[in-house]
């Protein structure tokens, strides 16, 4: 598996965490050089910041135009980071599920998480197999994170509880608990935490567990870029994609830069 190009972290541990409570923050993993003009880039596309009364959460979703989201996607440490975390060992079975970008602009008032939910509902089994049958979220700061700065919000370690919840559930069980995770599972919401980052880094969290936003009561806008992948065997995920619609055309770049090893990339 190629993970020589992640070599100041331990990516057992890593996975250790990600089992254990659910998320990982891993330092530094973008450049800086990167960031700033990722950022950049976000705000040619939906214009300057500003400071409301009740904040504004802006998010581009594919297909994004610009070079910029071809060579992010490409970069070889996201690559082998989400091969390693899914259990991935052939580069033609990874899929890319979506590629996010998001501003969270500065607020007058208000604060503290809103929305509890979980992502998605999968079966124990698919978080069990080898390839995981799920994905994980990467969600890049592309700006330093403070307290009350829009921060990630995440009940550690409540995949848990949600999957055990899932436990022999059929389809409709599962919509009755993604649509309502912490009342079914009996998640206590008063355990959930902010997750800081510094710019640069990369917080990896399990879609399973109830998490939330937040309202940014600082001075800057809080940027982020989300990306996540699965294997070809996850077939729970790929179908509800097609049924919502979700995956609709990717844009030009990312076609015309995919490297021939990642050919199956983009493909359902």
């Amino acid at each position: 598996m190629p993970v020589a190009s992640l070599p100041t972290y331990d990516l057992a541990l890593h996975r250790a965490r990600l089992e254990e409570r659910g998320y990982d923050v891993l330092p530094g993993f973008m450049e800086p050089q990167l960031v700033a003009r990722l950022r950049q880039h976000i705000d040619q596309l939906l214009g300057p910041p500003a400071t409301t009364p009740g904040g504004a959460v802006r998010e581009l979703r594919h297909p994004i135009t610009g070079d910029i989201l071809a060579e992010i996607l490409y970069r070889e440490p996201l690559i082998a980071l989400a091969m390693d975390e899914l259990g991935i060992t052939a580069r033609g079975d990874l899929r890319l599920l979506e590629q996010v970008l998001i501003r969270t602009d500065p607020a007058e008032h208000g604060g503290g998480p809103g929305g509890w939910h979980i992502d998605m509902a999968f079966a124990p089994e698919d978080f069990a197999a080898t390839p995981k049958r799920t994905y994980y979220h990467h969600v890049q700061a592309l700006s330093d994170v403070a307290p009350g700065g829009g921060s990630f919000m995440i009940v550690p370690g409540s995949h848990r509880l949600t999957y055990a919840a899932a436990a022999g559930l059929d389809a409709e069980g599962l919509k009755r608990l993604h649509a309502d995770p912490a009342g079914l599972a009996g998640v206590d919401l008063t355990q959930g935490i902010e997750v800081t980052a510094r710019s640069g880094d990369l917080i990896v969290f399990n879609p399973m567990c109830v998490h939330a936003g937040s309202v940014n009561r600082t001075s800057q806008p809080r940027y982020v870029y989300f990306s996540s992948f699965g294997d070809i065997s996850a077939q729970r995920l790929w179908q509800q994609l097609k049924d919502t619609n979700y995956r609709k055309p990717w844009p030009s770049a990312l076609i015309e830069h995919r490297p021939a090893e990642l050919a199956k990339l983009l493909e359902l």
